[in-house]
């Protein structure tokens, strides 16, 4: 039993230096990061950054942080930002966000109201701490202009992982679920009220091949993007939806490589806002539905238009319609 007792006595106590040397390191690493950050084109303040947790956890607070960068007009300031850890996984970290934030933009001041907003990420523990996956979401997010103006969601989210079996092949997903835009912004795209006030969703489903890992000690973070396979980026609004699928690269000169296959259900109805809008004359509706019945791959489907969007050459076409020069993609 003393044997028992006094083995026990060990591992805690050794467990309790390794607890005691990690929150070091944490706070000391973020400090130096922040000063780093701080030292360059970037300004950040705070009040204070302590790590607390003992035993399980390594729990680091930052209060009243700003983050500015007076060259691009950026601000960030919120009251509360925390990192937290499991001790025995510190390479997997959850970030929370407080419910109000204040973001300002070329000198406009924008609110972030949420009922909930975290960020989740995991790296490989290694010494270049190779990127594994990234998640955020924001529940009820509210983003306000000073005069009240504001975009409301149900429910944000947005993720990036490595894909299985891959060193630099990424998985990225984002979803905006119940999309309120502000009555002027409505308005605008929508004079006569012909849709829903809520656009019942915009998702992204693609995978992004680098040409080098992402790592967060490596000299280069982010790599350039090789391919990009477009599984899915639709949008939702009452009974129009928009749909596209493809894959792309780049070529040599950088332009973008590929053709992209575009799909619009209830097209005569965005016919109908387009014209209300003012940004196509009713005279000239006839005119656009003939060409776009010429370049329609699929008219056996009523109401629906499927054309592909082809990049070859530098060359940009929609069906056989030249459209102009490929916008690049690096």
């Amino acid at each position: 039993m003393r044997k028992l007792i006094a083995l026990v006595v060990i591992l805690a106590t050794l467990y309790g230096g390794y607890w005691f040397i990690g929150r070091a390191q944490v706070q000391s690493r973020l400090t130096e990061a922040l000063a780093q950050i701080d030292a360059g084109a970037t300004e950040i303040s705070y009040d204070d950054l302590s790590t607390r947790g003992f035993p399980s956890r390594f729990d680091t607070t930052i209060t009243n942080l700003t983050v500015a960068d007076p060259t691009a007009g950026v601000r960030w300031e919120t009251p509360i930002f925390q990192l937290l850890a499991l001790s025995y996984r510190p390479n997997n970290v959850r970030a929370h966000f407080p419910e109000e934030q204040v973001f300002t933009l070329d000198g406009e001041r924008f609110t972030l109201l949420t009922e909930e907003m975290v960020a989740r990420g995991q790296v490989s523990p290694s010494t270049t701490l190779p990127f594994q996956q990234a998640e955020l979401e924001l529940v009820n997010p509210r983003l306000r202009t000073e005069e009240g103006a504001e975009i409301s969601l149900a429910r944000l989210f947005a993720a990036m992982r490595l894909a299985p079996d891959t060193d630099q092949t990424y998985d990225a997903f984002f979803e905006a679920r119940s999309l309120a835009l502000p009555d002027y912004i409505r308005r605008l795209a929508d004079p006569q009220n012909l849709q829903p006030p809520m656009i019942q969703s915009l998702r992204l489903d693609a995978d992004i091949d680098l040409d080098a890992p992402i790592a967060l000690n490596a000299d280069v973070t982010m790599g350039r993007i090789e391919t990009l396979s477009i599984r899915e980026l639709a949008l939702d609004w009452g009974e129009i939806s928009l749909s596209a699928i493809g894959d792309l690269a780049p070529d040599e000169m950088g332009r973008i490589n590929g053709s992209v296959t575009l799909a619009a259900r209830n097209w005569s109805r965005i016919f109908d806002l387009l014209i209300a809008a003012g940004v196509v004359s009713g005279d000239s509706r006839e005119l656009y539905t003939t060409i776009l019945n010429g370049v329609d791959e699929t008219p056996h489907i009523p109401d629906t238009l499927t054309a592909t969007l082809a990049f070859d050459d530098g060359v940009m076409t929609l069906g056989p319609l030249p459209l102009g020069e490929a916008p690049r993609l690096r």
